[in-house]
């Protein structure tokens, strides 16, 4: 018999970022394999899927959801708000397991960001709920291991996430690239877009290549961005307005390589993406994706200035017909690992174990 599931996620709107993305694909993905799953959100969406409960952003019409819902498997995405500590406690009010996907919240940097308020929201209570969850779901080993390495000791489940391919279409794969170096992310200080403007500007000759940045933030770190990028006299690089949803495809479409220069991700659904679309990647160590290099889609670096550089410059300097082999390689490379189906079906899985634990565990669960 399979449990019923509620997703819980805070901001179900295109601003949610990767969290949404996740949460909303895995809802989905519940509803086709015909799990009687619930999405509770703190805002409303528009989305033609079933279950859908908006109980505000602080959480306070919580109680008035439905018998029928969070009675069983509750899984809430993210940390640090009112909203996730007042659905934990109507998860266990109502006798639900419960399970939490921090989301790299509590990755080293973003961590010590606003370090003050969250180490006090970690003493106070955030340590405590997640230490009482049934299940931790991370999406690297690297995530679970700071877990860990923060005393956590629940079970932890390592599941990738996964790449909604609405919208993109055989036609887009072929497109001619422009010579497009992209960065396409939340525009935030954890995602190193200051050192990537460093790193362009102090390169002598960009190959015909520009850089095109696109993302929303924070109005005033975006109108910094801005700023830099004058003082700098870059006049090939461009700051585009974000683009969410299918349309975000066509600009993935029209690059040549994906840069991401973060100080921290849990996993980074746009490099993701970026390899669905057949984009060689430039990212950090301090991401999951040390594989890149093997699987000859991508450059590893550390947050380093010279070290972003080198790899601009190594990644222009790649021959069409070489980018073409490796543009090949990275959506291959994607295709076998991020497909929703088969990742929905490994939290089907996960859900019913969690639910009966007397049953054996699932391979990708650690338990010590």
């Amino acid at each position: 018999m399979r449990a019923a599931v509620t997703t819980v996620v805070r901001d179900a709107s295109h601003l949610g970022g990767g969290m949404m993305s996740v949460a909303n694909s895995l809802h989905a993905g519940l509803l086709s394999e015909g799990v009687a799953a619930h999405f509770v959100s703190g805002n409303s969406i528009t989305n033609a899927a079933a279950g859908i409960h908006d109980v505000g952003f602080s959480g306070q019409r919580l109680r008035q959801l439905p018998a029928s819902v969070m009675n069983s498997v509750v899984h809430i995405h993210g940390l640090w708000t009112p909203f996730e500590y007042r659905a934990f406690r109507e998860a266990r009010r109502r006798g639900a397991a419960i399970v939490m996907s921090p989301h790299g919240t509590l990755e080293p940097w973003a961590f010590d960001h606003k370090w003050v308020k969250k180490r006090t929201a970690w003493w106070l209570y955030q340590r405590r709920t997640m230490q009482a969850a049934d299940l931790l779901v991370v999406n690297s080993e690297q995530e679970s291991a700071r877990l860990r390495e923060l005393g956590l000791t629940p079970p932890i489940a390592i599941i990738p996430n996964g790449v909604d391919l609405q919208g993109f279409s055989a036609e887009l794969a072929n497109k001619k690239r422009e010579r497009t170096i992209l960065f396409f992310s939340r525009i935030d200080p954890k995602k190193g877009i200051p050192d990537l403007l460093a790193a362009w500007q102090s390169l002598s000759d960009h190959k015909g290549y520009r850089l095109h940045i696109c993302g929303h933030g924070e109005a005033a770190y975006v109108a910094g961005i801005q700023k830099q990028i004058e003082s700098l006299g870059l006049a090939n690089v461009v700051l585009l307005p974000p683009v969410f949803g299918p349309r975000r495809w066509d600009v993935f479409a029209s690059a040549s390589v994906y840069v991401l220069p973060s100080y921290s991700e849990n996993f980074g659904i746009t490099v993701a993406e970026a390899l669905s679309a057949g984009l060689p990647v430039i990212t950090t160590r301090a991401t999951p994706w040390s594989s890149l290099p093997g699987e000859g889609v991508g450059w590893i670096i550390g947050n380093d200035v010279a070290e972003l550089a080198s790899a601009l410059r190594a990644a222009m300097d790649v021959e069409p017909v070489a980018l073409s082999r490796m543009r090949l390689k990275a959506m291959e490379y994607a295709g076998r690992r991020f497909g929703w189906d088969a990742i929905a079906r490994q939290y089907i899985e996960t859900y019913n174990w969690i639910a009966a634990p007397e049953t054996a565990a699932p391979s990708w669960v650690i338990s010590d």
